[in-house]
């Protein structure tokens, strides 16, 4: 469905959006690229989606369809078989919801007559069947993303790109995204998705990307990219009582603080019934144990000294902010 090989990009200010990237998906496949601001995310994305212009190195959409290499304009025809949410949303805010939809589905081709029960299905699914005939302009940030989703599915894409899909969605509507996510690619869609979510990522993501500074710094099936990953689980028990100043645990590092108890250990949870033993043992009374395991955000943090945060700041320079 896509691919890029040997893939750079530099913007007019010098800045390396992106140096050398190679990856592939086939249809159905879902590929999630994380990495912090400025690490080349949305830089990939607009690539992809023919919005930049042709970069050093390959890209290809398609099977025998548009190269760069060509130095050929992306067709509109071409372009519609794209399904594109960007990072921000625009739309007309004097017109409805539903006009916007119906503006957006001519574009990709799609006449009114089909494409107004499409929409209605993809309102439904995303909680906007109450303000569909409102002005956009009175929509809230998650109502104008539900409504950029719903833009980018009536059409049934082959190809799905999405710069933090889910940021600002109600938890309904991220249910709803990834049944459809599911469903459209059980049919053979597939779909490039930037995010900093690591439980979305590790859920939908049939190959994850790390991206640093620009550059692959590791690829991968989820569960192969955290196989290999000695993590620290973290076990954090809430507590009443006087907390005490040291409790000690084989195997793990405990800091007790007020009201909590923190337990860090690469033995993952086999430390739990000795540390619930140290704690009860002096007094405090046992209220809530939570526990995270590693995640692949803390697999980039060990890959690359760097965090990812949850979500995407706003960048004074549009276009190189990912």
């Amino acid at each position: 469905m896509f691919e890029v090989a040997g893939l750079s990009y530099t913007y007019s200010s010098g800045r390396a959006g992106l140096a050398n990237v190679s990856l592939q998906a086939g249809p159905g496949e879902r590929v999630v690229i994380m990495g912090p601001n400025g690490s080349g995310k949305s830089t990939l994305l607009r690539l992809v989606s023919t919005e930049l212009p042709a970069p050093r190195g390959t890209l290809r959409l398609f099977e025998s369809g548009w190269d760069s290499t060509s130095r050929r304009l992306a067709s509109r025809r071409l372009r519609g078989r794209l399904g594109v949410v960007q990072d921000q949303a625009v739309h007309f805010d004097e017109l409805t919801g539903m006009e916007n939809g119906l503006f957006f589905a001519e574009l990709y081709g799609v006449g009114e007559p089909e494409a107004e029960p499409r929409l209605a299905a993809l309102f439904s699914n995303f909680g906007l069947e109450a303000v569909r005939d409102v002005e956009v302009g009175e929509y809230s940030y998650g109502m104008r993303k539900k409504l950029l989703l719903a833009e980018a599915l009536v059409h049934d894409p082959e190809l799905l790109i999405l710069d933090e899909p889910t940021l600002g969605l109600d938890p309904p509507s991220q249910a709803a995204f990834l049944e459809i996510l599911e469903d459209r690619s059980a049919c053979g869609t597939c779909s490039l998705i930037a995010t900093n979510e690591p439980g979305l990522a590790r859920r939908v993501a049939t190959n994850v990307v790390f991206l640093s500074k620009g550059e692959v710094v590791a690829q991968g099936a989820p569960e192969e990219l955290l196989e290999g990953f000695g993590g620290k689980t973290t076990i954090e028990v809430s507590v009443t009582g006087h907390t005490a100043d040291t409790i000690a645990v084989e195997g793990a590092t405990v800091m007790a603080q007020q009201g909590r108890i923190v337990a860090e250990s690469e033995m993952g949870t086999e430390i739990l019934p000795d540390l619930t033993i140290a704690i009860l043992a002096t007094g405090l009374e046992i209220l809530r144990i939570d526990v995270r395991e590693p995640d692949l955000a803390d697999l980039f943090t060990t890959l690359t000294g760097l965090h990812i945060a949850d979500s995407r700041a706003d960048s004074s320079v549009r276009g190189e902010d990912g």
